[in-house]
């Protein structure tokens, strides 16, 4: 995958023509989606559990939800009756069903401090919502329900799955909402744990979830979490990363106050003697070990994972960044 990043010019560029400022989201950068879907990168795998019968057809039968009452024709089946209309009306009905073969998508994405910082293009809150974005308009086009949840420290919003552009529409609005809403001093109430388990409270079996984040919150329960997830769902973990989480620019010579990504789900900020070579390796060093054990962890947990960079256009990377 490329890490590099735009040259300034084709970046001003790009952030013109996406209608973005890449700091603070709006609603028409995302639309801009609806005409250049993300497709789900959820692959099949052995081992999760999945119900058959789990997409809602056109076509009437006998499947799990029901969806009207009407009078009673010859070769219906007489189990199907409903027999309190037909009390109330004097006149014979029957019950209709869907059959369900529609699936589920529930984006869970971080839009929390970590998130908000970037040294590039997009802050990483940005490109979250980008990636839903492309996401939720692939998930509409293809007939399937979208939902979500979206937190930030202090705050979480659910949108149940809904089809058709009102379910899409709901989730982008709430991204702008909580992405451009003012940070606070007060003390974190959530976090990627917490959504987890809500997660395993709201999702139907054989849902596709799609977890967006740079995983900084992610230990030992959330990954005991994920797994719990991923007997009965598709889990993705999409991991958005800025390119100097990794590696400090080669030409960095002053000193800079930023995220030290020293350990894993650990948050520190410092003053970085950059000019120092040592300084340059060991920051490389701390983040190159952090990502191995997120990227083991999430692989011996069996959750598809994909990077993603804020320094570039979320289109630029996904066909290369899909899990296999």
């Amino acid at each position: 995958m490329k890490s590099s990043a735009f040259t300034s010019a084709s970046a001003a560029q790009w952030l013109q023509d996406a209608h973005s400022n890449g700091s603070e989201l709006n609603l028409t950068e995302l639309l801009a989606y609806r005409q250049q879907p993300l497709r789900m990168p959820v692959p099949r795998r052995a081992g999760i559990t999945v119900q058959s019968g789990q997409r809602l057809s056109k076509t009437r039968g006998r499947g799990m939800e029901f969806d009207e009452v009407r009078h009673y024709q010859a070769g219906d089946d007489i189990r199907a009756i409903d027999w309190r209309v037909t009390a109330r009306t004097g006149k014979t009905h029957t019950k209709l069903y869907r059959e369900e073969k529609e699936r589920p998508v529930y984006l869970c994405v971080d839009i929390g401090a970590s998130m908000n910082f970037g040294s590039t293009l997009l802050l990483k809150s940005v490109q979250a919502a980008h990636i839903a974005a492309g996401l939720t308009w692939h998930t509409v086009q293809r007939g399937d329900r979208i939902g979500g949840l979206i937190y930030n420290d202090s705050q979480h919003h659910e949108i149940k799955p809904q089809g058709r552009q009102h379910g899409a529409l709901l989730l982008l609005k709430q991204l702008v909402a909580l992405q451009t809403q003012a940070v606070t001093a007060a003390p974190p109430t959530q976090n990627l744990a917490s959504q987890l388990q809500r997660l395993q409270q709201i999702c139907r079996p054989g849902t596709d979830i799609v977890l967006i984040s740079d995983f900084y919150q992610c230990g030992d329960d959330e990954l005991h979490l994920m797994r719990g997830l991923r007997r009965h769902h598709n889990v993705t973990a999409v991991q958005v990363f800025d390119p100097l989480e990794r590696q400090l620019p080669a030409n960095f010579r002053q000193d800079i106050d930023v995220m030290s990504p020293s350990s894993l789900g650990e948050n520190t900020r410092g003053q970085l003697p950059a000019s120092q070579n040592i300084t340059h390796k060991n920051w490389q060093q701390h983040a190159s070990k952090r990502q191995q054990k997120l990227t083991d962890q999430l692989r011996r947990h069996g959750i598809a994972h994909i990077a993603i960079s804020a320094a570039l256009p979320v289109q630029q990377q996904w066909f290369i960044g899909r899990p296999q």
